[in-house]
């Protein structure tokens, strides 16, 4: 079994225009002067969405007053809505599929069930690429403490691959209970638009209209749902399960301690010496340096370097994992 960890890199390599982390912000900002992210521009002086927003968190906790305090929570509530609707324009469709056939290549010759991708990206490319391969389907796709309650009935077999999106995605709406209107659940929504073969003609919302799309805002305070605690304990199991471990688009930052736990449980495990993080970016070797000096032990040879786009690799990748 292969575990992915699969970041907005990946994203952008299948639609150029994709912004990245530090991009985030003026994207935003140039959709309306009048954003949340424009706020949070020039509130912090900074194009980084991820610093601009934890000094926002911080002021939040140390806010001076009551009615500043909800001003600066309502700033971080616009911002969340403005993530959501950027990132649902931002889909996998068999146009997109014709035009990187290097994708196609990758889904069929690097995803075999039962593979798990942890996606940290709020688009829905990576499911919404599987789904067009039939490697997706909504009978699990989410991992098991997603069900969309529409979707049932036997129709879909279960699904090759897992996507655990841990921050949320464009995909997901949290709403009230029915019969508890002062707690909230997260699901997923069942749309054409997102999964354009499994949803063909399909349009299964989640919330009854009392719901909003669900990300976590990139901050470094993360406070998730249970529901989103619940992926990153499936992909805890996952990293316990898997052979191989492979980071497409990500920096793998140390700041993110989630994913260095995920890292770390990986070759905390007695078949250690014959598993592989294997590492595709460009910065690949930057990257497994930093991996490598994080133990005690010596583990250069569990970590492999592949210094090069995703676009230009899967033939690379797909023979490591051959192995």
């Amino acid at each position: 079994m292969n575990l992915y960890i699969v970041g907005a890199g990946f994203t952008k390599a299948v639609l150029p225009d994709a912004p990245l982390n530090n991009e985030l912000v003026n994207a935003l900002a140039d959709r309306s002067t009048h954003s949340a992210a424009a706020r949070l521009r020039a509130l912090y002086e900074t194009n980084d969405i991820e610093i601009a927003l934890t000094k926002l968190d911080v002021d939040i906790a140390v806010a001076a007053s009551s009615s500043s305090r909800n001003s600066m929570r309502k700033l971080r509530f616009r911002t969340e809505v403005e993530l959501g609707n950027y990132f649902s324009s931002i889909t996998a469709t068999q146009e997109v599929m014709t035009r990187s056939p290097w994708l196609t290549e990758f889904i069929a010759h690097c995803f075999a069930r039962p593979d798990v991708a942890i996606s940290l990206n709020y688009d829905c490319v990576l499911e919404g690429a599987l789904d067009l391969c039939g490697k997706w389907s909504p009978n699990g796709g989410y991992g098991s403490s997603f069900d969309n309650p529409l979707v049932r009935g036997g129709q879909f077999k279960r699904s090759p691959v897992t996507v655990l999106k841990i921050h949320g995605s464009a995909s997901f709406g949290i709403a009230p209970y029915m019969d508890k209107p002062s707690a909230q659940a997260v699901n997923f929504s069942f749309d054409e638009w997102f999964f354009p073969r499994s949803a063909s003609n399909t349009h299964f919302g989640y919330g009854a209209g009392k719901g909003r799309t669900y990300v976590i805002a990139p901050s470094y305070v993360k406070i998730p749902a249970v529901e989103i605690t619940y992926l990153m304990l499936d992909a805890l199991k996952a990293s316990s399960k898997a052979t191989n471990l492979i980071v497409i688009g990500c920096g793998m930052r140390p700041e993110d301690t989630f994913l260095t736990v995920i890292v770390t449980n990986f070759l905390r495990h007695p078949t250690w010496r014959g598993r592989r993080i294997v590492v595709v970016d460009p910065r690949a070797k930057r990257i497994a340096k930093r991996l490598t000096s994080y133990w005690g032990v010596n583990v250069a040879k569990q970590i492999v370097a592949i210094s090069a786009t995703v676009q230009t690799s899967v033939k690379a990748l797909a023979k490591v994992l051959s192995r």
